[in-house]
């Protein structure tokens, strides 16, 4: 990006860092100061404190950088929070963790961009300016992923074959050569799923137009793939060990579907990660 937000509007982009480990704080304020159109105006240990911060709109906030796994309120129930008291901040994850069900739950609850710590310094930035200028930022392989978890059975085909080539690894150049649309209008089908996806949360309505909503709940995905409500998590959570018979067939009930993950389940996923 040739030129910075603080050129084009005069004002720098106002940041607020959410993550419980106070040395990812300090280390990505130290970061974000080196860049004349960032400025830190704050930070939080936990999600009930970024909530509090934010509902009361002092300091005012464009971006927040938040991470997943915290104490209190964890990532997803922050932006689900943020979103019912109709936060103006627009949200970057910023994880270590890029299983399936992470990169589903944290984009389905309102978050506009998703990286990873281990990203480069410019890729974080670029993530930032994106998401600030009012577009979503997905890096190809979270697109995948993403791609990869979201259930297929209200699409039109079109949208259904835009997420299979997706959730293949295809460029998103590549997708529109093969479809013969243009990269922009890849990405703006995609979005069209992700924001019918996010309203759907929002108004506990099916995000196709005219079908009946089918959430069901994890063991009811595990019922149908004929697997265990844990290995269902595992798979979900790129966890422990399981073949790619188990993961096609857990992967072919949840792209028809959506469902609840059961906490009881995705804990015993994450206890026994390194378990067959």
């Amino acid at each position: 990006m040739s030129s910075t937000s603080e050129t084009l509007t005069g004002t720098k982009i106002r940041i607020l860092i959410v993550d419980d480990h106070p040395v990812v704080r300090a280390g990505l304020a130290s970061m974000l100061a080196t860049y004349p159109d960032m400025e830190v105006v704050g930070s939080a240990a936990d999600g009930e404190q970024a909530v509090a911060l934010l509902t009361a709109g002092e300091p005012a906030v464009d971006v927040v950088m938040m991470d997943l796994r915290m104490p209190k309120k964890n990532g997803i129930e922050t932006l689900k929070a943020l979103k019912q008291e109709s936060c103006p901040a627009r949200v970057v994850v910023i994880t270590s963790y890029e299983s399936d069900e992470d990169i589903y739950q944290a984009v389905k609850a309102g978050a506009q961009g998703y990286v990873l710590k281990a990203s480069s310094d410019e890729e974080i930035i670029e993530a930032i300016r994106q998401v600030h200028a009012g577009e979503r930022y997905l890096p190809q392989h979270i697109a995948t992923r993403l791609a990869e978890r979201m259930p297929r059975a209200h699409l039109e085909p079109l949208q259904t074959e835009i997420l299979d080539l997706f959730a293949q690894g295809v460029a998103k150049d590549e997708i529109a050569e093969r479809l013969s649309m243009q990269d922009r209008e890849v990405w703006n089908q995609l979005n069209g799923i992700i924001e019918a996806l996010a309203r759907s949360e929002e108004t506990n309505e099916d995000y196709a137009p005219g079908s009946a909503r089918q959430r069901i709940t994890i063991a009811d995905v595990a019922r149908k793939a004929g697997v265990s409500m844990s290995t269902v998590s595992r798979v979900l959570h790129n966890k422990g060990k399981h073949t790619d018979e188990t993961r096609r067939a857990v992967m072919k009930v949840v792209k028809e579907y959506d469902f609840q993950l059961n906490g009881t389940a995705a804990s015993l996923a994450m206890m026994r990660g390194g378990s067959q």
